[in-house]
This record gives C-alpha cells, sequence and structure tokens, in this order.
C-alpha cells in the first residue's frame, strides 16, 4: 500500500517526518493519493494527444490542439533585458533553447505529470488549492493576526487598490531553498477584486509568477506558475480555481512557454536571470505575457468565462506585487524556507531578490502608470520587503524583498 509522503529538503541537515499515528491514517493517506492521481488520469484521458514529447529536465508534455481562438493585444512588452547600469539575463526557456522538442503545427505543450511521481500528502483540495488551508488567508487581506495553526502563509509585498486592467514588472529568479516538500516560496503577481472577508466566497485573482514547490512539481528547482480562484480560495478545481493546467480554464497559446516550465536560477554575486510579467485585460479574456510571448489566456466572460461582474470580469480594483512562503504547522517551529534569494532586501543588487518596472493599466487601452504601493510584512523578522516608488531611477517604481525565514 503506498501513501503521500511528506520529504525534508535533502540539501538540509537529517530530520525525519513526523510518526504516523497508526493504520488508519496510513489507509486514509493511502485513498487520498489514490483520488489525487485518479484526478489526473482522468484529466489526461480527455486529452486530445497528437504528440509527446520530454523536456531536457524530463518533463512529459502533450501536445494537444490549441483550443485558444482568440487573439492577444499588440502592446509593447518588455521593455529590455535590464538597465545596463544593472544589467541581467533574459530566461532561456528550455522549449525555445534548442531542444528540438516540438509539437507538431497546430498543438500546443501541456504538462503530463507522472503518476507515480505524484507523493503528496493531504487531500486533493489540498494538492489543487494553493497550500494547504490557503482559503484561511489571502493575500489581500490577511492582517497577520491570524491563529499560526489556520494561518501558514507568509508574506512580503506590496499592494496598490486602485481600479486596474492589468499590471506588468519584472523578477529575478532564484531558486530558494524550501525545508519541506509540502511547504512552497514564490514571488509574484495578483490583480485582484471582490470581497476576501472571512466566510465569504466572492473574491476573484489571476496570479503569476516563479515558485518553487517540490509537492507539485516533483523536484526543488524554482518553476514558471499560474493559479486563479473565483470564490476566495475556498474551493479548487474545473472553472473554479487552481494551479496551471492542473484545472480546466486556462487557454494556451503559446507553443514555447507554457506553466511549469522550469526558470534558470539568478546567481549570488553573479549572473541575474530576469522573468518579465505582464497580465492584461484584452476582449473579455485576462491575457499573460512572459517575456516576449503571449502565452496564454483565462476568460473572463463567454461560455467558458470563470469570472463575474462583482468579481474579474470587466476590471480589478487592486494590484500586489511580492513573495509568499508557506510555513505547514505539521513541523516543529518556523520553518527555514527562504523567500526569494533567502537574504534580506538591504543586501541589495545581485543578492537581494528584486522587482523593478512595476506598474499597472489604467484604462482598457492599455495606459500604463507607475505603482504606488503600501508595504505588508506578515513575519518581519523573517521576511522584509522594501520599495522605492520615486520613479527616478531606470527601474521605476520597485521593491526588494526576501529573508532567511527561521524564526516568527
Amino acid at each position: 500500500m503506498e501513501f503521500g509522503r511528506i520529504e525534508r529538503n535533502p540539501e538540509s541537515p537529517k530530520s525525519a517526518p513526523p510518526p504516523r499515528a497508526g493504520r488508519d491514517l496510513d489507509r486514509e493517506a493511502a485513498e487520498q493519493l489514490d483520488e489525487i492521481r485518479q484526478y489526473f488520469k482522468d484529466l489526461y484521458t480527455r486529452r486530445d494527444v497528437v504528440a509527446r514529447t520530454t523536456t531536457p529536465y524530463g518533463e512529459d508534455l502533450d501536445w494537444v490542439p490549441s483550443e485558444a481562438d482568440a487573439e492577444p493585444p499588440e502592446l509593447d512588452y518588455p521593455r529590455d533585458s535590464g538597465p545596463s547600469d544593472r544589467p541581467a539575463l533574459l530566461q532561456p526557456f528550455e522549449a525555445a533553447a534548442g531542444s528540438g522538442q516540438t509539437g507538431p503545427p497546430g498543438t500546443v505543450p501541456m504538462v503530463h505529470k507522472q503518476l507515480d511521481s505524484i507523493t503528496a500528502a493531504g487531500t486533493l483540495q489540498d494538492y489543487l488549492a494553493k497550500g494547504t488551508r490557503a482559503k484561511l488567508v489571502t493575500p489581500p487581506d490577511d492582517s497577520g493576526i491570524a491563529p499560526r495553526a489556520v494561518s501558514p502563509h507568509k508574506y512580503a509585498h506590496t499592494i496598490q487598490q486602485v481600479t486596474n486592467y492589468g499590471t506588468e514588472g519584472v523578477i529575478n529568479t532564484w531558486r530558494p531553498y524550501v525545508e519541506w516538500s509540502d511547504e512552497f516560496s514564490l514571488g509574484q503577481e495578483w490583480v485582484v477584486r471582490g470581497s476576501f472577508a472571512p466566510g465569504t466566497t466572492d473574491g476573484q485573482t489571476v496570479e503569476v509568477g516563479t515558485q518553487t514547490y517540490k509537492g507539485l512539481y516533483g523536484d526543488w528547482y524554482p518553476h514558471l506558475f499560474i493559479f486563479y480562484t473565483t470564490n476566495n480560495y475556498t474551493a479548487s478545481g474545473p472553472k473554479k480555481g487552481g494551479y496551471n493546467t492542473d484545472v480546466l480554464g486556462w487557454k494556451q497559446k503559446s507553443a514555447t512557454v507554457y506553466p511549469t516550465i522550469r526558470l534558470a536560477e539568478s546567481v549570488f554575486d553573479g549572473n541575474q536571470y530576469e522573468l518579465a510579467i505582464k497580465v492584461t485585460l484584452f476582449a473579455g479574456n485576462w491575457w499573460v505575457r512572459i517575456g516576449n510571448e503571449w502565452m496564454g489566456y483565462y476568460p473572463a466572460g463567454g461560455p467558458d468565462g470563470l469570472f463575474n461582474a462583482a468579481g474579474l470580469l470587466n476590471q480589478a480594483q487592486s494590484i500586489d506585487w511580492g513573495g509568499e512562503v508557506v510555513d505547514e504547522v505539521s513541523h516543529p517551529g518556523p520553518t527555514k524556507t527562504w523567500m526569494g534569494s533567502g537574504y534580506f532586501p538591504y543586501n541589495g543588487w545581485r543578492r537581494a531578490a528584486y522587482m523593478r518596472n512595476l506598474a499597472y493599466q489604467s484604462d482598457p487601452a492599455g495606459s500604463m502608470v507607475n505603482m504606488q504601493g503600501f508595504i505588508h510584512e506578515t513575519n518581519p523578522n523573517a521576511y522584509r520587503i522594501t520599495t522605492d516608488f520615486s520613479g527616478t531611477t531606470t527601474w521605476g517604481s520597485n521593491c526588494y524583498w526576501g529573508g532567511p525565514g527561521g524564526v516568527e
């Protein structure tokens, strides 16, 4: 009998996971793992697979006919590969880096997880959600005072409450140390609308960024992720919310850049790799652009629409950029998982994680305005953020963020 397991990152000092409580829990864990694997088996059975390839990093891709029948806007982005005074490198996406493994014309890649490699512990809802108990804490309204037993999410981010139609910015990508396989570390943008008050189901988001999460991706490396919720994180599943292409909703357009693609890692005092992100509401769809490529979209309205008039159907009410860590409460003590590079913001260029040229779209036509946000830190002893919204440098509105964890 196989059941889901939690792993400690092998790069840390050796320590065993908490012991199990007996056969009943083992049986429950085995049933939960079977349910997760069956969910993906059914999902993949419904795909119209034309071809299958494997990336240089060992990720299986199903090439399926594109369902993205909408056309993206003609908007210029990104600006460049980095200001000359702080040079950085563009992401060398694996599918566009000479792998030679592309599908037939008219098809797009969708990740096909190896079912026996899925070893996550917990329920299917936990797996599809943004970490266990994600529904209890949301970035826009987390006051930072929720009891730790129900609030494993920790943030260092900046928020601006403003009517908008999207956002854009550039993140330098790192490989943060993540202590446990059921914990994650990410840096991302959020576009948000609706109520996130406790007990409500109105909050809606579109989220894009870089994430290290062994339980979801099967390794300890950073990956490009997308996520959405239609119901304040209270339920995940087809057209409700979830990650990448694990749930129905996302329309893939690009044949070279796709959700879950592995990202290059910045080096302490060395090369910096950047991920340029743009999210925009155009012709009834929330489009996502990664670097120079329109990757795809979430339909806002219409037959496949995901959002409602109180949420993201026609606009957003705030933007948000920063970091998030899950500190799973089943493990003793505060997590040692890093946010960003694992260094506090004061370490600066080539040492701390940064986000630059942050802006929001102020009208449907595509006009961009520099971000002017306020800071929110739930655990400043562990994770911090500093901002510069003066607009006086080549980085425009920007921030440094991150930290080593290990303390409350």
